[in-house]
């Protein structure tokens, strides 16, 4: 169906995983997009730094893929788009390059788009962080020793319907006005601190 996500057991992970494969039928012109983000610990030196930014760019042009990114010393976050086949090929590449790192990532493709709504072109930014905390590197809290557990989609919703859960949107205030989860009623509490 257009613009259904599509995965291994619908919204299922594909963190150490095979990426689904590209679903039969797809119009000629139809675009897939990618949600991606990996978090590197320990971060990459600035040398490792410089060639993933390369690697990254390389690999983009290779591919024929397009779209946005951020890479800093901790990982990158993207949003991509291209054809199907272009954009496993692109994710396999990443994890055939640094699988220590990227064979646990969780790239989530939605499939048959209409050409619109694809980038123009890839641009991917150098950061010193992935996600701005101003918090000096060293500083930084380790996503290894300090984070939570993963859920995945689905883990996630059956968690929302919890009355002794509690989710913290900590995404900036504009995207959280854009959309956000709302428990149902008796399940979890949502705390939105408008972050900036």
């Amino acid at each position: 169906a257009l613009g259904e996500r599509v995965s291994a057991g619908g919204a299922a992970s594909v963190a150490h995983r095979p990426l689904p494969p590209v679903p039969e039928g797809l119009a000629p012109d139809a675009v897939t997009i990618a949600l991606c983000y990996q978090y590197i610990e320990p971060m990459w030196t600035k040398k490792e730094h410089k060639a993933a930014l390369s690697k990254l760019n390389a690999l983009a042009a290779q591919h024929a893929v397009t779209g946005r990114g951020r890479c800093a010393r901790e990982g990158i976050n993207c949003t991509l788009t291209g054809s199907a086949g272009g954009l496993r090929s692109f994710c396999y590449a990443l994890r055939e390059w640094a699988p220590e790192h990227f064979s646990q990532t969780d790239f989530k493709l939605t499939d048959g788009l209409e050409a619109r709504v694809a980038f123009k072109s890839f641009s991917l930014h150098k950061k010193d962080e992935l996600v701005n905390y101003d918090l000096e590197h060293e500083k930084a809290p380790s996503i290894g020793r300090h984070g939570g557990v993963h859920l995945d989609a689905l883990e996630y919703h059956e968690k929302m319907k919890q009355g002794d859960t509690v989710i913290i949107d900590v995404r900036n205030a504009y995207e959280s006005a854009i959309g956000h989860f709302q428990p149902p009623e008796g399940g979890a509490t949502l705390i939105d601190p408008k972050m900036r």
